[in-house]
């Protein structure tokens, strides 16, 4: 009896032992927030859902577009999972982006940038499974080096038309594009569009309004002149049908060659200024920073490795997104502001070397994973009333 009296005893205790270190662990792992190692930012939403407010206490914490996550790739599309909030959909749902479109009452968005840009507004249209139809593209001359005057100028008023004129754009892979798609909400039918605008500077001169010398009879008011390209699109080419929400996708890839960091904050500064003037207050303006690039991918010796400004394009990369995050903090940090920032995108795209194509370009698994993660942040945050 005692010897069956000392076992039951003994099997009770490594059983009690075995239950205080499990459960412990389990619930001591449960209640503990993810700590972000950079900042020391303890997030307590870290089972939230992603909104731009979460982002917002982000960047008042950490000073930065937020840092530290995963990509989980077991099951079903890889998908990226930040450590300050949670992205609950690897691919956003079509009712999802409808019952948010509809909360938000909105008619269009607009994505600008270069290749890149232009991959990331595909992937706006393919993961917001809905059914849009090309409306508009662009026949850009030169392989796409010129940008085409008849898609500016059909939407241009009569006057500005008459003096467009282009320059190169020196991109054989930026072309515009307008895609739309019907949506009916409460037995009311409305047309969505999604349209992007290639460029590939911050500031450029691609499209310009020129005066042809010679011309007789042609009076031009001289208000009618613009200082960049970008200045003509938010000034004429838009008038009267400014987008519900603009996505800015900067082009570094091609800036980091052409501009130094000095120079980067003016343009950017300038670039700001000009949504400021001519973008209504009522659209949301979305800055994305730009991922990281490869040169172990990169096809061209002579592009493999090359260091600008010293550094090579990813640390510049970087630097150029913190200049970024610098110009806009304060909008960034404006809860009644119309401007809003993302994840650390060079963080997000650090060890996915595999899906870079060619060093700069990344597979479309990619696009529509970040593009995933945009719009449940951005519907998140119309269904919880942020806006």
């Amino acid at each position: 009896m005692s010897k069956l009296w000392y076992t039951v005893t003994l099997m009770l205790s490594l059983l009690c032992l075995i239950s205080t270190f499990y459960f412990g662990t389990f619930f001591n792992y449960r209640s503990t927030s993810p700590v972000d190692t950079t900042s020391g930012y303890q997030s307590d939403a870290s089972d939230a859902p992603c909104t731009f407010a979460i982002f917002r206490q982000a960047y008042k914490h950490q000073g930065y577009f937020p840092r530290g996550g995963r990509w989980l790739l077991t099951k079903g599309p890889p998908h990226y999972q930040p450590e300050i909030c949670k992205f609950r959909f690897p691919r956003v749902d079509k009712r999802f982006v409808l019952r948010c479109l509809s909360n938000a009452n909105i008619s269009g968005m607009l994505t600008s940038g270069d290749s890149t840009g232009g991959r990331y507004s595909q992937a706006l249209v393919k993961t917001s499974q809905l059914s849009f139809r090309r409306v508009r593209s662009e026949k850009s001359k030169g392989g796409g080096f010129y940008p085409d005057e008849k898609y500016f100028s059909s939407q241009l008023p009569p006057h500005v038309a008459k003096l467009l004129r282009t320059k190169g754009r020196f991109c054989h892979g930026c072309s515009c594009f307008l895609q739309s798609t019907k949506l009916t909400v409460s037995n009311k039918t409305y047309t969505f569009n999604i349209e992007h605008i290639a460029h590939t500077m911050i500031l450029d001169h691609t499209l310009d309004i020129v005066y042809p010398i010679g011309e007789e009879g042609l009076r031009v008011p001289d208000n009618v002149w613009v200082t960049t390209a970008q200045e003509l699109i938010f000034r004429y080419y838009l008038q009267d049908r400014y987008p519900d929400v603009f996505i800015v996708f900067l082009p570094f890839a091609h800036v980091k060659r052409h501009l130094l960091l000095h120079r980067l904050q003016m343009e950017l500064k300038y670039f700001k200024s000009l949504i400021e003037e001519y973008i209504p207050r009522t659209t949301k303006v979305i800055y994305m920073p730009a991922y990281g690039e490869f040169e172990e991918a990169r096809k061209s010796r002579e592009w493999k490795n090359r260091l600008f400004e010293n550094m090579l394009a990813t640390e510049k990369i970087d630097k150029m997104n913190h200049v970024l995050y610098d110009v806009l903090e304060s909008d960034l940090l404006d809860p009644k502001g119309r401007v809003y920032g993302f994840l650390d995108l060079i963080e997000a795209s650090k060890d996915r070397k595999g899906w870079s194509t060619d060093g700069v370009h990344m597979a479309p698994v990619w696009y529509e994973s970040v593009m995933s993660m945009f719009w449940e942040t951005y519907c998140n945050s119309v269904l919880l009333n942020e806006f």
